[in-house]
C-alpha cells in the first residue's frame, strides 16, 4: 500500500511543478515535468488496477509518455547552457 501511495505523491509534486513552470512561461520544463507526472500518475493506476478493462491501453499510454519525458529530458540537456 505505501508504495503505490510514493507513486502518487511523486505524480503530485511533479504535477505542481510542471505548473510553476507554467507560471515561469518554461514551455519545454513544463512539458518535461507533466509528462513525467502523468507516467507516474498512470504506472499507479495500472499497478493498483483500478481500471482492469483499460489496463493494455494504459500499459501503452505510460510507455509513451516515459518515452516522451525522456525524449524532452535528452533534449532539454542538450540545448541548455
Amino acid at each position: 500500500m505505501k508504495q503505490f501511495n510514493t507513486q502518487y505523491i511523486v505524480a503530485a509534486l511533479m504535477l505542481a511543478f510542471s505548473a510553476y513552470q507554467l507560471t515561469l512561461p518554461d514551455y519545454w520544463e513544463f512539458s518535461l515535468y507533466c509528462s513525467a507526472g502523468l507516467a507516474f500518475l498512470v504506472m499507479g493506476l495500472i499497478k493498483e488496477d483500478k481500471l482492469p478493462q483499460y489496463k493494455k491501453a494504459l500499459t501503452v499510454l505510460s510507455w509513451i509518455l516515459i518515452f516522451l519525458a525522456g525524449f524532452l529530458l535528452l533534449f532539454l540537456a542538450r540545448t541548455d547552457v
